[in-house]
């Protein structure tokens, strides 16, 4: 669809869709209903009738449209005598350039509905005049009532609309949310907005972003909000224009995802701050961020907590990144409470690092024995906000910061409180409990207490997380905290988690069970290899796309609430739940045939021979003259024009060849393939060695003599050129820590260790590897290859091809 033609139609007719003007016959909502004051909403009312009696009085000869009293215009925004548009910026979110503020059609145009933009919202429309475009009647909160009204299963009415009217009604859906979100719609609103959200229930218009699934408004299923930055170079600016943007500096815009496709490397959303900074700073004229810390304390003798301020001209900076619109409720709120967002920022790790070293905190931190080995304050940061009706943050423990190759570990959890206020156990840390803490409190504390936290009495509890990382040459890798991490990154993404606690899934007849980091296989006789189970976990984990749907929705998963006291509870239970009626599917493997079969190494002959004749325009009788062979001539394009045939072309043979062993290496490289629908093992690469299990990866190629074609070549395109797509091979990238493997007589027990900074684990599903064939029918004028284009890991002869081009 055209989006511009969509943006700039004011004039878009209910009698040229499924919806006429009966079927858009609205109901007047309550003041409740749509959130507003009794005067707002009297003077709303006496607005409404009076343009429906100018409508009902005009008649087929009534004025002309741009004499009527000015149409319906969003909630909170106003249009003034002189046409100045006025907006609430406390309601909505204004991002748009002072140039475009002033422009006075623009603006006139975007607060009454007639354009979209990503720069300006919640936009909400309370009303819907009779004559009003659809691209306003579709977005109103009267017609989202029709909706619900006649939300029937399949939702027929929402179900009957084109795609560009269900585009518009998602757009007015988006900005619902929006308002809700930061607290300015009604809870009747909330509710309609829950209802909504069940008509909804495939997203319009999705779009793919670095292998994930993102959606402009949310639905049934993509209801978790994340943020993007520079989303506008992405997706290009006119389906930018449907994505709220929520910042300018940095540019980050809100998309909704799918949880289900959500793993270990992609469910945390760090937003980048420092642009943020640097903006605030430049507006100061001001270098860097001022801060220090002073009045320290320490509330009991035998505990490693400290109290502190935090002072400098700064603050106060600090204390504006709480008001930032970025807040998302984490996936696992039943043990966290709260919302937060997480962000990243090298301007206020150094400016904080700079002050925990000049003051006394560094000397006291481990009985004066740490202080020399502080390296930084972690540039990550989670700003929490808990509201007094929010659930309290349980009791846990803080995962460690780990990176073995610099010999860096987190010791110390720093807390900033951006907010004061008070509440029985504001915070407890092991047996010190606080019930009362003041704006600008840094509190400090060793990550081997348990802690837990309540909101405040009265007013929002906000606060600022990271922790201090020191440099330990002795240290090892703990497989407790491994398990902890992995775990709490597993479950996470599983929603259904709250305390620790198991899952039970079956895939393909395989049923199996894990705790996010252990898994269990029973063996089912000999019918399980180790192997299939392995890439199984692995699948699991990281939620990979399997032909293009994330893995956890392709199995079946039951909670699990028991205490298993040892693993042979557990196998008891596997046992216990085994059906014999399920049919055991491993993975097919990988054959040469497979990959041979994907590469043919001659001419199809039952395929006619067309050659270039399409775009030849001399005489017939010249080609018969020219007495080619029926199937064409391999000379070369220009002496055999146009009845060159590539597969005749000795030159175009060996580049095909090359391509040809690029590929396989590729394939045979890889753990994994999807062929045909189906996943493949590649059991070369999934080697068993004593209780590991590794997944390999291949390497580059062998290195071949430089290219030296026929002197006939006089012009392109040259024999590379002639070298096309077949197809695309998905292939995941799994550069993964080896697995720990326990082979026992009831089943495999796999262990999953990603907490291993000397680890680069990537986890790419969505890499393809490419197969290439001979073009036939190339035009003169196509002089670059096709399959060169899509390599993009090339081996030392593949790029032999490239510098031939000149790439």
């Amino acid at each position: 669809m055209d989006l511009d033609d969509l943006q700039r139609s004011k004039t878009l007719s209910a009698s040229s869709s499924p919806c006429n003007d009966d079927d858009l016959d609205v109901v007047d909502p309550s003041a409740e209903q749509i959130g507003l004051g009794a005067q707002d909403f009297a003077n709303l009312s006496t607005l409404r009738n009076a343009r429906k009696r100018e409508y009902e009085d005009e008649g087929s000869n009534g004025p002309p449209k741009s004499a009527r009293v000015e149409r319906v215009y969003a909630r909170w925004c106003s249009i003034r005598h002189d046409g100045i548009t006025e907006v609430d910026e406390s309601k909505i979110k204004c991002l748009l350039s002072q140039d475009e503020r002033q422009d006075a059609s623009l603006m006139r145009n975007l607060v009454r509905g007639l354009e979209f933009s990503s720069l300006l919202h919640p936009l909400i429309f309370d009303a819907a005049e009779y004559d009003d475009p659809e691209i306003v009647r579709l977005r109103s909160v009267p017609y989202f009532h029709e909706l619900l009204a006649d939300a029937t299963p399949g939702g027929s009415k929402y179900s009957s609309l084109s795609h560009k009217q269900k585009l518009i009604v998602s757009v007015g859906v988006r900005d619902l949310f929006f308002a809700v979100s930061n607290g300015s719609a009604s809870e009747h609103e909330r509710q309609l907005l829950d209802g909504i959200l069940q008509i909804l229930d495939d997203p319009v218009d999705k779009v793919q972003v670095d292998g994930l699934t993102i959606s402009f408004h949310p639905s049934a299923t993509f209801k978790l909000a994340k943020y993007i930055e520079g989303l506008d170079d992405r997706v290009g600016p006119v389906q930018a224009r449907l994505f709220a943007q929520m910042m300018d500096m940095p540019r980050l815009f809100t998309v909704f995802v799918d949880p289900a496709e959500l793993s270990y490397h992609n469910f945390e959303n760090i937003v980048p701050l420092d642009a943020w900074f640097e903006s605030k700073l430049d507006a100061q004229r001001e270098n860097g961020l001022s801060l220090s810390f002073s009045d320290l304390t320490q509330p009991q003798a035998n505990r490693e907590m400290f109290v502190c301020k935090l002072q400098g001209a700064s603050s106060a900076m600090l204390k504006e990144i709480s008001s930032l619109d970025l807040y998302v409720p984490p996936l696992n709120k039943g043990i966290r409470g709260g919302d937060r967002f997480i962000f990243h920022s090298s301007l206020l790790s150094k400016a904080l690092t700079e002050a925990l070293r000049s003051s006394e905190l560094l000397n006291a931190l481990g009985g004066g024995q740490l202080g020399p080995f502080f390296e930084f304050l972690n540039y990550v940061f989670r700003c929490n906000k808990f509201s007094p009706s929010d659930a309290n943050f349980e009791s846990h423990l803080d995962t460690p910061y780990f990176d073995k190759a610099r010999s860096h570990v987190s010791k110390y959890t720093l807390l900033l409180y951006l907010s004061p206020s008070r509440n029985d156990l504001v915070l407890r840390v092991q047996d010190v409990a606080l019930n009362e803490i003041e704006e600008m409190t840094c509190i400090i504390f060793d990550q081997k207490y348990e802690h837990e936290g309540r909101p405040y009495l009265d007013g929002d509890k906000l606060f600022l997380r990271t922790e201090l990382i020191f440099q330990d040459k002795h240290l090892q890798h703990k497989d407790r905290i491994a398990e902890l991490f992995s775990e709490a990154c597993y479950m996470t993404s599983q929603e259904k988690a709250e305390p620790p606690l198991y899952l039970h899934k079956t895939f393909r007849g395989l049923s199996f069970m894990t705790n996010g980091y252990s898994y269990w296989f029973p063996r089912k006789g000999n019918a399980v290899d180790a192997r299939d189970c392995a890439l199984v976990a692995i699948l699991d984990y990281f939620n990979c796309k399997v032909n293009g749907r994330p893995f956890r929705s392709m199995s079946s998963s039951a909670t699990v609430r028991l205490l298993f006291s040892n693993n042979d509870d557990i196998w008891d239970f596997l046992s216990s739940r085994s059906s014999s009626s399920q049919t055991l599917q491993n993975f097919r493997r990988l054959t040469k045939g497979d990959v041979e079969s994907l590469m043919p190494k001659e001419r199809d002959p039952n395929k006619p021979f067309i050659g270039l004749l399409a775009e030849w325009d001399g005489d017939p009788e010249d080609l018969e003259d020219m007495d080619f062979p029926e199937d064409g001539d391999g000379c070369c394009p220009m002496h055999s024009h146009p009845m060159f045939n590539p597969w005749k072309n000795q030159d175009v043979l060996e580049v095909y060849e090359s391509c040809c062993q690029y590929a396989r290496d590729k394939l045979f490289g890889s753990p994994v393939l999807m062929l045909n629908q189906e996943v493949v093992i590649n059991e070369a690469n999934i080697k068993l060695i004593g209780d590991k299990v590794y997944f390999l990866q291949e390497t580059n190629g062998v290195v071949l003599p430089p290219l030296n074609f026929a002197a006939c070549w006089a012009d392109e395109p040259e024999p590379p050129a002639f070298i096309g797509l077949e197809k695309e091979i998905v292939a995941p990238t799994l550069l993964i820590p080896p697995i720990t493997l326990h082979q026992l007589p009831q089943g495999y027990q796999l262990g999953l260790d990603f907490f291993r900074n000397d680890w680069m684990v990537q986890v790419d599903d969505e890499r393809t590897i490419p197969v290439p064939n001979v073009a036939e029918d190339l035009a003169t004028d196509e002089i670059e290859s096709a399959y060169l284009s899509k390599i993009s890991e090339p081996t030392k002869d593949m790029k032999r091809l490239f510098d031939y081009f000149g790439n």
